[in-house]
């Protein structure tokens, strides 16, 4: 960065006392060419004191002197903006037609200094960015040459314990070897005795669960019939319903309805469809296929996927849709009415 201002600076300070001359002359300059000007004054406000007059006036102040004005943009010092001159430059910047391109149709000395302002500031903000990174690399370079010195030590002591470390190998090796034999040994038969263990332990452990089984599986007997029942009322008839008169016809008129015949038909309490016509897996197999992840949806993709009819859906939303393209691909036949054939 420093290179190409030393690069730029030359042809600028060439251009510009070429075409001093000409922007001193003006007697009222456009707004455009003030505010280079006085963007001018800001940076090079003296210890950051941002004067208040900004005007043409002063700004031909500033000039005056050709050489001297021309040597203090040269040699400005681009590495330490104070921050009172960097908060007053912002509106500067910030002007749309703050740009040399536009500036130049006015005045070509005004131009330069445009791109003088804009090309410092962009400097020392590339500045404050790079030279806290230049100075810890500094800094961490420093640290890695002590460091390799200390490593360059430590080495010295390793290759000596190293070779140390080789006569008790081989004696180690040569008792280890002997160890080694009779662990064997003992692991094998203690392996032996652990199978032998877990095959005891798993066989009642398992005796438990069978036992707790048989239970279950008592229990869902006496109400697997009105289980079904409820299950297939739900598959055939609940496919119509808004949510509400499900649950409805399903806790207020179907369960009741069923204890309370002549000869009651017992249900599981609180019996979930869902539970016994599909698992965890294959809802979410659904929501992987684009089914959106409510209840209402999986109770109407279970009885799609359970009824043995062809399900007519009324799908306004087109999320029924979009779900059965995806599940089914391309098994898929799409027909319309009034197709052909």
């Amino acid at each position: 960065m420093h290179s190409l201002f030393q690069s730029i600076l030359p042809s600028l300070h060439l251009s510009l006392q070429n075409n001093l001359t000409e922007l001193k002359s003006f007697g009222s300059p456009v707004v455009a060419v003030t505010n280079v000007t006085a963007a001018v004054m800001v940076l090079m406000a003296p210890g950051g004191r941002v004067p208040k007059d900004r005007s043409w006036k002063a700004a031909k102040v500033m000039m005056a002197k050709v050489d001297a004005f021309l040597d203090s943009l040269v040699h400005f010092n681009k590495q330490n903006i104070p921050e009172p001159c960097l908060k007053a430059i912002q509106p500067y910047l910030q002007d749309p037609e703050f740009q040399p391109e536009l500036v130049a149709s006015k005045s070509n000395a005004a131009a330069g200094l445009c791109s003088w302002v804009l090309n410092i500031v962009k400097f020392y903000q590339v500045f404050c960015e790079v030279e806290p990174k230049r100075q810890a690399l500094s800094k961490a370079n420093a640290e890695l040459a002590a460091a390799q010195e200390k490593l360059t030590v430590i080495k010295t002591k390793i290759n000596h314990l190293n070779e140390n470390l080789a006569k008790l190998t081989a004696k180690f090796e040569k008792a280890t070897a002997d160890k080694l034999k009779c662990q064997q040994e003992a692991e094998s038969t203690a392996r032996t005795i652990s199978l032998a263990n877990r095959l005891v332990g798993g066989l009642a452990s398992e005796n438990v669960r069978w036992a707790e089984a048989v239970e279950s599986f008592r229990r869902q007997e006496r109400t697997l019939c009105g289980d079904v029942l409820l299950i297939t009322a739900f598959v055939s008839y609940l496919g119509y319903f808004t949510k509400r008169y499900r649950q409805q016809l399903m806790d207020n008129t179907w369960r009741p309805y069923l204890s309370q015949l002549q000869v009651p038909i017992p249900v599981t309490p609180d019996l979930d469809p869902l539970t016994m016509l599909m698992d965890d897996a294959d809802i979410a197999a659904w929501q992987n296929e684009g089914l959106p992840a409510d209840r209402m949806s999986t109770e109407n993709a279970t009885i799609l996927t359970s009824c043995q009819r062809w399900p007519l859906m009324v799908d306004p939303q087109l999320q029924g849709v979009k779900w059965i393209k995806n599940k089914y691909g391309e098994d898929l036949r799409v027909i319309r009415i009034g197709q052909r054939g």
